[in-house]
């Protein structure tokens, strides 16, 4: 037993990436098929090996990566590495694929794991993907308690006896949700989730859910190598079809008051009350940067909104 006084304080020197993860932390780098997921993972590994800071966010402890891909051999993996221009200093980047065989047994690697722990000083492991590696315990992925109590312990102890950050890819489900148990979600240290425009491949968001930091949302550019930065704009025009919908009705009208549930039948939105209100505050510089105006008020029947709508000034453009 200890008294708060005598409690150390945090110190950045546990923490891998400034902002993103901890040391011997577990996150899930998640999103839908075909959006980037292992060319994302390939440039933070390339951020961590080479101390280069990643999307905005500084390496704090740079180290030796282990990538363990079921997607890529080893080949493949050389030559995204090539288009995305990445290059690794001598033993600062290992790789283990699964060589033709239906999935990776851990078990089976274990023992590489430690040589690139002990021996290498290595503080980060890519799992990419999840689905192809068997870690000697049986689960149903839609199961809570399977997952929660069984899976991610597991990996975790991989975490804990080698010192450990873990980034375990994975998939979207089509709701947009992490693929299987909400287990997932509630025991990993992090979450980031990559989604891209549904009428532009070369934008994507990047959001980031923490236990440990602020949360985060970023937008990013992909050019033609498949190489990612923060976008200057903001918006990216990557904005929801309601929004948009929403915006194109403000034109029209200039002028009026509305309530949540009367606008979204209106302008036929196809979304609930709860996801209109929650987008409307989330996207309220863009809205004000079109020059739609919202204010609120309240009447006996409830909140109202009033907006206007001017057309945007074109000086800064």
């Amino acid at each position: 037993m200890r008294a708060f006084e005598e409690l150390k304080a945090s110190t950045k020197k546990d923490i891998i990436i400034e902002g993103l993860m901890k040391s011997k932390g577990v996150l899930l780098l998640v999103s839908k098929p075909k959006v980037g997921k292992s060319m994302f993972a390939l440039q933070l590994a390339n951020s961590v090996a080479n101390g280069i800071s990643f999307l905005g966010h500084d390496i704090l402890m740079p180290s030796p990566v282990l990538y363990i891909t079921t997607e890529l051999s080893d080949s493949q993996l050389k030559d995204r590495c090539d288009l995305l221009g990445i290059s690794f200093k001598e033993k600062m980047f290992f790789t283990i694929d699964r060589s033709d065989c239906g999935q990776i047994n851990m078990m089976d690697i274990e023992y590489q794991i430690s040589d690139f722990a002990k021996k290498y000083g290595g503080k980060l492991l890519i799992l990419d993907m999840l689905k192809d590696i068997d870690f000697n315990v049986g689960y149903d992925i839609n199961n809570y308690q399977d997952i929660a109590q069984h899976l991610m312990p597991k990996i975790r102890s991989y975490a804990d006896k080698y010192g450990l950050s873990i980034i375990i890819v994975h998939h979207l489900n089509k709701l947009g949700k992490t693929l299987g148990s909400t287990g997932f979600d509630a025991v990993v240290d992090g979450i980031i989730r990559l989604s891209k425009c549904c009428y532009d491949d070369s934008s994507l968001k990047m959001e980031v859910i923490s236990r440990h930091f602020p949360d985060e949302e970023l937008y990013l550019n992909k050019d033609n190598n498949q190489v990612l930065s923060i976008a200057e704009d903001k918006s990216l025009d990557y904005v929801n079809p309601n929004i948009i919908a929403f915006i194109k009705y403000a034109i029209r009208e200039k002028e009026f008051d509305f309530t949540i549930s009367e606008i979204i039948n209106k302008a036929n939105l196809m979304c609930t009350p709860t996801q209109l209100g929650r987008l409307l505050s989330t996207h309220k510089d863009l809205l004000e940067k079109e020059g739609l105006h919202i204010t609120k008020y309240r009447t006996n029947e409830g909140r109202k909104y009033h907006l206007v709508y001017e057309e945007p000034s074109l000086e800064n453009e």
